[in-house]
């Protein structure tokens, strides 16, 4: 049984069950509502008797313990590594979320896990200029102390700020990655007929009897980040039209085409090898000159003139990261932002069912997904966040929500029908 022991101020409910409800709702992809029927299957088929909290109170508590997180007070250091991006739009409002860890605390025996890192500013506007991003970094820098280098993408503003602010700026190695081979294979004609091909098959064949065999759906944005799917499809049918018996004649007929397009299936197969064993190198160790050597090794197998474009690209991303470095001194810099781009994708997740609603406090969940979900910070969350402070940060931090105008114009037009 659950223990019983202790009770936040305002409180129904034991602190264990608070406990273990935000954090089958923070480590797992359970609704909120799903989160109120575990609790009633286990007092069914484990004979608890639970008090059951309603999706309401589980979404509260989220929202709750995400804004102890975010208020927290740092510790002013010289040595601050942050983590930053703007969200694609929510509603009418756009998403600035920056995460922090101390260079000193970076564990580059692994890659970065929530649990690292501090939320250290979250919030909405209907756009984020360079400069409205550079204030929010000053405010920061001069609460917490010096940014010593920043992880990002290239976007527009986020460039912009840091340049402003004079903070050193790590373009995140997966971005990278995917731009440089967006530029090689983009307007390729080999590669375009054969996505276009994918692509008719799908298309002409979701409903028919090739449907077993169909090619994997290409990702409409990003498709660059992860070709794998596509050349590992082509390879498994490579292998299906030279092995494959007679029984499978009709499949190997109508993917016979799939033959002409061997070398290319074959390059792509090794270039999805060589950016898997790279980028385990760097979001694993860092970046530094001893992986630099190892992805330079790794980046040898080049052998075709496409392959030799995207070794040149990213040798000379990491060589230029490493001179420019502010670091001078023996050191590694974390180079991936992935960390980020997860939060925020489980954040997309929470609100899929109801896109109507906009950003809204629930943003308050990617500052949770830092927390250690320990009983003494559990404890610590809930006697000392109030509705009052919930409210207060919703006011300054998000304003009108996109539901409260709907709801404030919908009401609005009931009472002039009722005149």
């Amino acid at each position: 049984m659950i223990s019983d022991d202790f009770h936040p101020i305002g409180y129904v409910y034991p602190l264990t069950l608070i406990q273990f409800c935000v954090a089958l709702k923070l480590c797992s992809s359970v609704s909120f509502r799903a989160v109120n029927k575990i609790i009633v299957s286990m007092n069914v088929y484990f004979d608890c008797s639970f008090k059951t909290p309603s999706h309401a109170t589980v979404l509260l508590w989220v929202k709750k313990y995400g804004l102890y997180q975010l208020s927290r007070d740092r510790q002013k250091a010289d040595d601050w590594v942050v983590i930053l991006d703007e969200s694609v739009q929510f509603g009418q409002n756009k998403l600035l979320l920056v995460y922090g860890i101390r260079q000193s605390e970076i564990d580059f025996s692994r890659p970065l896990i929530f649990g690292d890192l501090a939320p250290l500013v979250l919030a909405s506007r209907s756009s984020w200029t360079g400069e409205d991003i550079a204030g929010q970094l000053e405010l920061l820098e001069a609460a917490t102390g010096r940014i010593k280098y920043a992880v990002a993408d290239h976007g527009n503003s986020i460039k912009k700020a840091l340049k402003t602010m004079g903070i050193y700026h790590v373009y995140d190695v997966t971005h990278c990655i995917s731009l440089i081979v967006e530029h090689i294979y983009k307007n390729d004609p080999e590669f375009k007929g054969y996505t276009k091909r994918l692509a008719h098959l799908r298309g002409t064949q979701a409903l028919g009897k090739m449907s077993h065999v169909l090619p994997p759906a290409q990702r409409a944005n990003a498709r660059f980040m992860n070709l794998r799917p596509v050349s590992d499809w082509g390879i498994a049918v490579l292998n299906l039209l030279e092995k494959a018996p007679e029984t499978l004649k009709r499949e190997k007929q109508n993917l016979e085409w799939v033959g002409g397009y061997k070398g290319l299936i074959g390059e792509l197969a090794l270039l999805n090898q060589m950016v898997n064993e790279s980028q385990l190198v760097l979001k694993t160790n860092g970046l530094c000159w001893e992986t630099v050597n190892k992805c330079l090794g790794i980046l040898r197998k080049a052998n075709t003139p496409r392959l030799l474009r995207f070794k040149d690209g990213l040798s000379k991303y990491l060589k230029e990261t490493m001179e420019d470095r502010p670091m001078k001194e023996p050191g590694r810099l974390l180079c991936s932002s992935d960390i980020i781009e997860s939060a925020f994708g489980k954040y997309k997740n929470y609100i899929h069912s109801n896109p109507m609603v906009g950003i809204t406090n629930l943003s308050l969940s990617l500052a949770a997904f830092t927390g250690k979900l320990s009983r003494e910070e559990m404890k610590d969350a809930f006697q000392t966040i109030r509705m009052e402070n919930l409210r207060n940060w919703t006011t300054a931090s998000i304003g009108q929500t996109t539901l409260s105008k709907r709801l404030a114009v919908l009401k609005w037009d009931e009472k002039k029908n009722q005149n």
